[in-house]
């Protein structure tokens, strides 16, 4: 899943006037994505008091963040796993290729947008 992501972001990248690194560029898009679904998925928790808030003080967060895009980006960047993954994921046709972007899509605007809805969520008011 974590790889189809990359090979999005980074088809997005090249595609951008981030062209010139469009591979380190896309990892730190999915370490930033992952990082803000983490935070989110925690203050919901907390929200609801099913577990407290793991990221209490603001640089514990910024800290958590930078971890998760540096650990991505030596993810996909060492043994250059990420030419195997463009490599894998090149062959698709058409219609996967628009069903992928669709899917890719949504995830990103739903990432994104649950940041709102955590911040406006007041338990027992819909």
């Amino acid at each position: 899943m974590f790889n189809y992501l990359y090979y999005k972001l980074y088809r997005a990248a090249l595609k951008s006037s981030l062209r010139g690194t469009p591979e380190f560029v896309a990892s730190v898009f999915v370490g930033g994505i992952i990082s803000a679904n983490i935070l989110v998925i925690s203050a919901f928790l907390a929200k609801l008091d099913v577990l407290p808030f793991i990221f209490s003080d603001k640089n514990q967060g910024g800290l958590f963040g930078f971890i998760c895009i540096v650990l991505t980006c030596i993810y996909f960047l060492t043994k250059k796993r990420y030419k195997l993954i463009i490599k894998k994921y090149s062959q698709e046709n058409d219609k996967e290729r628009v069903r992928g972007n669709i899917i890719v899509a949504i995830y990103v605007a739903l990432s994104f947008l649950l940041i709102f809805a955590v911040a406006f969520f007041r338990p027992g008011k819909l």
